[in-house]
């Protein structure tokens, strides 16, 4: 929880040819983006990138990553960009996401504590239903998001984790074909969940 956090340095500001380098990068690797996405968004180029480091009390790492500031004449805009990892605690690896440059969820490992994988997603498509790039920062869903989701278990019998659920999610609701397996990776049961 955000009480139980503290950030304790400020964030590191970037010179804006390192911005513009890693934007350029990102409208390569990213393909997930639908055209209408990428024609609304054409124009909203970050201002600034800075470094975050947030640390729990007992000093240890909570997440650190980069974020992107879009600074439009209202308010100035923060979004996750790249590589962000969180952390237990404890100091072990929580979750790795990968964002791309407006904070959307590319790629996505969670781990347990004991550094095997519990949750893997991996987004399928960007689209968005705006008209006006002029509401994407104040608009509260801006974007339409399908992923691709894996839950895993532990298996006992099988001493290893394997793949227990798996199947699309559109802005966080399951949707379409989802299915369920044992442990012995052998089909349980198919779900058909509503594709609105």
């Amino acid at each position: 929880m955000v009480e139980n956090s503290v950030s304790r340095s400020k964030p590191i500001f970037m010179k804006p040819s390192i911005v513009l380098f890693a934007y350029f990068i990102s409208s390569f690797v990213f393909s997930q983006h639908s055209e209408r996405f990428l024609e609304l968004t054409k124009n909203l180029k970050p201002t600034d990138t800075s470094m975050v480091e947030v640390y729990y009390k007992n000093g240890t790492i909570r997440e650190k990553g980069m974020n992107l500031a879009y600074k439009l004449p209202e308010y100035t805009y923060h979004k996750k960009f790249g590589i962000y990892k969180t952390y237990y605690k404890e100091g072990v690896l929580k979750s790795e996401i990968t964002y791309d440059e407006f904070g959307n969820p590319l790629e996505a490992v969670f781990y347990n504590k004991n550094g095997t994988t519990w949750w893997k997603s991996k987004t399928l498509e960007i689209d968005t239903p705006l008209e006006d790039p002029n509401r994407f920062f104040t608009t509260l869903n801006p974007a339409t998001i399908i992923k691709w989701d894996k839950e895993l278990e532990y298996g006992s019998g099988i001493g290893k984790m394997y793949i227990k659920t798996e199947g699309k999610l559109k802005n966080g609701k399951k949707v379409g074909l989802w299915k369920v397996y044992d442990e012995d990776g052998r089909l349980e049961e198919e779900i058909h969940y509503d594709s609105k």
